[in-house]
C-alpha cells in the first residue's frame, strides 16, 4: 500500500523501518527541527534522518490545518496514514484523506492509559502486563476503534526505558499485522469500552519528586517508571538534587523515619526507609555529577547511614 507516515522520535523508527520494508512510503510528516540542548545547532528528528537517507519526501508543518499542506498530501494519493508518536493533533481532513483512513500505534492495552505517557503509567502503577494497540484515529484522543492489541508480561523491576524499547519492537510487529488486515479487507473494528477508560497524562515535575512516606513498592515503581527520563528525584542532606534511576525493594527488620538512610549494602548502595519497608538505591546522579552505581554514592560521601533525604 501507499503509506503516509507520521512520527518523530526514536520510538517511531522500528515501525518506520518495518513499514518501509513491506510497503511504499509516499511521504513522512515529522515535527519541526529544534535546537539541541546547548542551543548551538539544529537537530533533525530520527524520523526525518531516515526520510532523508531514503529519499522520502518530508513535511514539517507548523500548522496541520494549513490548506496548502492538505493539497500536498492529497497529491501523494496515500492508501492509508500511519501515526507513531507524531506529537501533533491531526485535523479530520487529513485523518480522512487516505482511502483506508488513519491508524495509530499506541503504547498501551486500550482503553487503558489513553494519553501522552501510557508506558510510564504501566510501570508507575506496577502492572503485571503491558502492550500496544493499533487503533483508528478519531478527533477524540486515543478513542478510536481498535484493530488489534498485543501484550507482554511486565517484570516488576523493568524500567520505563526498557519497556519503551520492548514496545517499540512489539508495536512494529502489530502495525505490520494491522496493515495486512487492512489491505486484505479482513480488518475488524472493536469499539473501546468507555467504562474501562483510564488516562495517562504527561508527567509533571511535581510527580518526579519521591515521597518517601509511601510504601517501598510504590517508591520503587516511581523510580523505575521515570527512568531514564524524566528521572525521579530527591534532595540530598546538603539540599542538592539527586536523580535516582534504579532501585530494588529490600526486605529486613529496618526501622526509622521515611527518607532516612538505615543501612548500606556492600557493592550495591544505601538503603532508604520508606513509609512501609525500604529500598536500596542502585544507580543515581547527584546534581552536577555523572550517573553512578549506588555504592559510589556512599563511597563518594554523598550519603551515609543516618542521613535524611
Amino acid at each position: 500500500m501507499r503509506v503516509l507516515f507520521m512520527g518523530t522520535p526514536e520510538y517511531a523508527l522500528s515501525s518506520l523501518r518495518a513499514v518501509f520494508a513491506e510497503h511504499e512510503i509516499v511521504g513522512i510528516l515529522t515535527r519541526v527541527d529544534k535546537p539541541n540542548r546547548r542551543g548551538n545547532r539544529i537537530e533533525f528528528s530520527p524520523v526525518k534522518v531516515f526520510a532523508l537517507e531514503h529519499g522520502i519526501p518530508v513535511f514539517q508543518p507548523e500548522d496541520m490545518k494549513d490548506p496548502a499542506l492538505f493539497e500536498q498530501l492529497k497529491a501523494l494519493s496515500p492508501d492509508i496514514s500511519v501515526v507513531v508518536a507524531f506529537g501533533m493533533m491531526i485535523p479530520d481532513s487529513i485523518i480522512d484523506l487516505p482511502k483506508h483512513n488513519t491508524i495509530n500505534l499506541h503504547g498501551s492495552l486500550l482503553p487503558k492509559y489513553r494519553g501522552a505517557a501510557p508506558m510510564q503509567y504501566s510501570v508507575l502503577n506496577g502492572d503485571s502486563e503491558t502492550g500496544v494497540s493499533i487503533m483508528y484515529v478519531t478527533a477524540r484522543l486515543d478513542a478510536g476503534d481498535v484493530i488489534l492489541s498485543k501484550s507482554i508480561p511486565l517484570d516488576e523491576n523493568a524500567s520505563y526505558g526498557e519497556v519503551h524499547d520492548l514496545l517499540a519492537d512489539l508495536g512494529a510487529e502489530a502495525l505490520i499485522k494491522a496493515l495486512e488486515l487492512v489491505e486484505s479487507g479482513q480488518v475488524t473494528r472493536t469499539p473501546q469500552d468507555d467504562l474501562k477508560v483510564t488516562f495517562a497524562p504527561s508527567i509533571s515535575k511535581e510527580e518526579c519528586v519521591i515521597d518517601w512516606s509511601l510504601p517501598a513498592g510504590t517508591v520503587h515503581n516511581r523510580i523505575r517508571g521515570l527512568s531514564p527520563i524524566p528521572g525521579a528525584n530527591t534532595r540530598l542532606p546538603d539540599g542538592k538534587l539527586m536523580k535516582i534511576y534504579k532501585s530494588e525493594k529490600v526486605f529486613g527488620d529496618y526501622t526509622g523515619e521515611p527518607g532516612t538512610v538505615v543501612d548500606v549494602i556492600k557493592k550495591k548502595g544505601p538503603v532508604v526507609m520508606t513509609g512501609g519497608g525500604a529500598v536500596c538505591i542502585l544507580s543515581a546522579k547527584p546534581e552536577g555529577k555523572r550517573e553512578m552505581p549506588g555504592f559510589e554514592i556512599v563511597n563518594g560521601h554523598y550519603l551515609k547511614v543516618g542521613d535524611s533525604l
